[in-house]
């Protein structure tokens, strides 16, 4: 293992542990009894699902062909 990658992984553990020390207790209970959630936004993900994926489907191949053109070289 280069001494790089041996870098890098220390410091990805150092920053997943780190993450309690940042951690507060949480928030008192309100005196004034629970508060109302807020509504919401009213735009669900469901129903548009089939569209984003063939979004994601076409710009996944974009990319790619994107990356062989970038990495042809002339005969």
């Amino acid at each position: 293992m280069k001494i790089e990658s041996n870098k890098f992984y220390f410091l990805i553990i150092f920053l997943f542990g780190i993450m309690n020390a940042f951690a507060g207790d949480p928030p008192a209970p309100s005196p004034f009894g629970r508060k109302k959630p807020p509504p919401p936004p009213g735009l669900p993900i469901d129903e548009n699902i089939f569209i984003l994926m063939m979004i994601a489907v076409l710009f996944g191949i974009y990319i790619i062909y994107d990356f062989k053109l970038k990495t042809k070289t002339p005969i």
